[in-house]
């Protein structure tokens, strides 16, 4: 992940921060640097990965469980099988209300591994047992319901398919123009698609439509419009 090692006041923080604030949120709560920010964190990963439709969006890890229970979507620690994806939700101390919540990275021989954002002013790692009487509960976020699931245009499912030789040259990012094909030109589609609510075709093809949608994203930015 990205932000794993972010430290509060940072660069990455104040991003996690304004992702947040772009998400037109429950609460309508308009996160600071200062407030805590582990709900925040989750929403704002959801949203730059566009499945921000799946959660509850609120900077309270109460209120996102409230949200879940809404949608028959939250689940008691006693009848749940975590898998990646999972939201979890921790208790520390014994009031019943939630004041902590990560997302599963792994699940192995009943051992979670969490990444968690202001765990310690940082976006951190925790291995925790999963009978864990600090776990409150988890959440599952609806993904085979969110639209992308099976889709080719999925933000996730190029990740996931790209061979040896494209994960290891994905190091410095050329200038890109219409025309041009390959790995760098789906990474600016998949930008676009994050940050400019585009629903590109992440094809690796630069075509009208991504020059065009470049356009407009740079109009927004304020660097040169030149749909490169």
């Amino acid at each position: 992940m990205t932000y794993l090692g972010t430290t509060e006041g940072s660069t990455a923080h104040k991003d996690i921060i304004r992702a947040y604030n772009r998400v037109k949120a429950l609460d309508a709560y308009k996160m600071t640097v200062n407030d805590p920010w582990c709900a925040a964190f989750i929403v704002a990963i959801f949203a730059m990965c566009g499945f921000e439709n799946l959660i509850p969006c609120y900077a309270s890890c109460q209120q996102m469980i409230t949200g879940f229970l809404r949608i028959d979507r939250y689940y008691s620690n006693s009848e749940f099988s975590p898998k990646p994806g999972d939201i979890v939700f921790y208790n520390w101390d014994g009031d019943a209300k939630s004041d902590h919540v990560g997302i599963v990275n792994n699940v192995n021989s009943g051992s979670l591994t969490v990444i968690e954002g202001n765990k310690s002013d940082r976006v951190g790692i925790r291995y925790i047992s999963f009978n864990s009487s600090y776990i409150m509960g988890f959440a599952r976020p609806d993904y085979e319901d969110s639209g992308k699931s099976g889709n080719s245009d999925s933000h996730t499912d190029w990740f996931l398919s790209l061979g040896k030789y494209d994960s290891c040259t994905v190091k410095t990012l050329p200038l890109l123009k219409e025309g041009d094909k390959g790995v760098y030109v789906k990474i600016l589609q998949l930008f676009l698609n994050v940050y400019g609510k585009a629903g590109l075709s992440i094809d690796g093809d630069f075509g009208n439509a991504t020059k065009g949608t470049a356009k407009r994203w740079q109009k927004t930015a304020n660097p040169e419009q030149d749909g490169e």
